[in-house]
C-alpha cells in the first residue's frame, strides 16, 4: 500500500451501504457536486468513508476518471478533518468545475461545511 494512498477503510464498497446512505441519508447540492452523506451507528467503529458515483452524462470516460480522481484527492487531503463514522457519497455533475483539485477540495470542504461534518479542529482553522 502506498504511504500517502486512500486505504480500503476509508472506501465505500457494498451495494447496501450505498443503498442505504442515497435512500436514507442527506443529500446537499453545490457548485456542481451533490453530497449524500450518513453517519455511522458506532462513530468510532471506522474513520469516515468516501466514494464517487459517476454518470455517463458528465461526459466521456476521460472526463469521468479525472472528476473521480480529483475528488478522491480532495477526500484523501482533508479526510482527518472529517467526523469519524460518517458515510459520504460524491457525484459531480459538472465536469468543468471540477478544473483542479482545489476546486474539487473547495467543492467537497463547503458542503462539508454545510453538513455539519467537519470535526471541530478543522472548523478552527476556517
Amino acid at each position: 500500500m502506498q504511504p500517502n494512498g486512500l486505504p480500503r477503510l476509508c472506501r465505500l464498497h457494498l451495494k447496501r451501504d450505498f443503498e442505504g446512505i442515497i435512500r436514507g441519508g442527506i443529500k446537499l447540492q453545490y457548485n456542481g457536486v451533490i453530497l449524500w452523506w450518513r453517519s455511522g451507528v458506532c462513530a468510532s467503529a471506522h474513520p469516515a468513508r468516501f466514494a464517487v458515483v459517476v454518470s455517463r452524462k458528465l461526459g466521456p470516460a476521460v472526463v469521468r476518471n479525472r472528476a473521480k480522481r480529483l475528488l478522491r484527492e480532495a477526500f484523501r487531503l482533508n479526510r482527518k478533518n472529517i467526523l469519524p463514522g460518517t458515510d459520504i457519497i460524491v457525484s459531480p455533475r459538472d465536469g468543468e468545475k471540477l478544473s483542479n483539485v482545489q476546486a474539487a477540495q473547495d467543492a467537497l470542504m463547503t458542503l462539508c461545511g454545510r453538513a455539519a461534518i467537519l470535526s471541530s479542529s478543522s472548523e478552527n482553522r476556517s
